[in-house]
């Protein structure tokens, strides 16, 4: 079965849509219509590659159905070729101001106008599949980034066999915390699609730089001394220190923008009293202010050689009682509010 693409006319015209009709036929499948008011709201289901739009309509603004053809996602890109009668430059101007490609003069033949629709029609096609592509190539590289943050994230574990899992539980807790965010309306300007999607794949690797901590102090089965926890908590500089690095041999480093304050600041405490900068409030880096909850609260609810788990409803509590001083009172609301989903994280990767 042959596919035609798709054109939609646009012209008061009966004898002018029929002439259009009969000159693209063989080439297109199009659909006429008399008015943008019948037309406009079936565009996004026909899909069309060119439209042709008649700017001389009485009772109808050819340039505002131009501006909303190009507001509409659907329409955005669709090529949108003019008639018009008037030979005034301004106003062409205009048209091609407000997002049409082409015009024509009411006086055109047949081999012109399907010269142009076949032109723009072409021209939108290659556009679109170039776009597709591109998309196609992000998203492998996307997924090949996150197959290597999480294996990078299992040598990590490897290095410290008290937290089993804890990776995956936290990016997952890190997903959750900013989808209820999102829901609650807070920080809505700072978690744009992109800074989330990066905040997610680095969420894994917040613990990098315990790589840099020695084995004694980072397997030790007990109580760390004040010298040893004071090694331990340098791993939050040595992951940053490292990504820093990172950063000088890359052209868009955004990602590793945002892996590099996780790192740092996760320890972070609202009042200032946590490391390694003691930075308080909003100075602590959102992302840092996201995954300490996260981290906290897999602590909690996860066995270590010193302590035993918390119940789920403990572990709920001590972070309640933190929010305001440990943590950041906008995402404590966040986790209250999504603390059950927690439960189910935690369960899931445990099993």
């Amino acid at each position: 079965m042959q596919f035609y693409p798709s054109v939609v006319v646009i012209d008061d015209s009966r004898l002018k849509r029929q002439f259009l009709v009969e000159t693209l036929k063989s080439e297109f499948a199009v659909h006429d219509f008399a008015s943008s008011r019948e037309a406009l709201p079936l565009l996004a289901s026909l899909r069309p590659q060119c439209i042709l739009l008649d700017m001389d309509r009485p009772g109808e603004d050819g340039l505002e159905d131009i501006r909303n053809i190009k507001a509409d996602p659907y329409t955005a890109e669709v090529p949108v070729i003019f008639i018009t009668s008037f030979s005034d430059h301004a106003f062409e101007r205009r048209a091609l101001a407000s997002g049409a490609s082409d015009f024509v003069g009411n006086k055109f033949s047949q081999e012109v106008i399907l010269a142009r629709v076949k032109h723009h029609v072409e021209l939108y096609s290659y556009r679109t599949l170039l776009e597709e592509k591109v998309r196609e190539k992000t998203q492998t590289v996307f997924e090949l980034q996150d197959a290597i943050m999480m294996a990078l994230s299992e040598l990590v574990e490897c290095r410290d066999s008290n937290t089993a899992g804890h990776a995956q539980r936290t990016r997952d807790y890190v997903a959750r915390l900013i989808s209820q965010l999102l829901s609650n309306g807070s920080y809505a300007n700072m978690l744009t699609e992109a800074y989330v999607r990066d905040m997610v794949r680095a969420a894994p690797l917040h613990d990098i730089g315990k790589v840099g901590v020695r084995d004694a102090v980072l397997n030790k089965p007990g109580k760390l001394t004040e010298e040893e926890f004071d090694e331990m908590k340098r791993h939050t500089v040595f992951g940053a220190m490292a990504i820093n690095k990172a950063m000088k041999a890359v052209h868009d480093s955004s990602f590793l923008s945002v892996l590099r304050d996780i790192s740092l600041s996760h320890h972070e405490r609202w009042d200032g009293k946590g490391y390694p900068l003691g930075l308080n409030g909003d100075r602590i880096p959102l992302s840092g202010r996201i995954m300490a909850i996260a981290d906290v609260y897999d602590a909690l609810v996860s066995r270590r050689p010193y302590k035993d788990p918390l119940t789920h409803e403990k572990a709920v509590e001590v972070i309640c009682e933190g929010v305001g001083t440990h943590f950041d009172p906008l995402v404590g609301k966040a986790f209250l509010d999504c603390a059950e989903d927690f439960r189910e994280i935690s369960q899931r990767h445990r099993s």
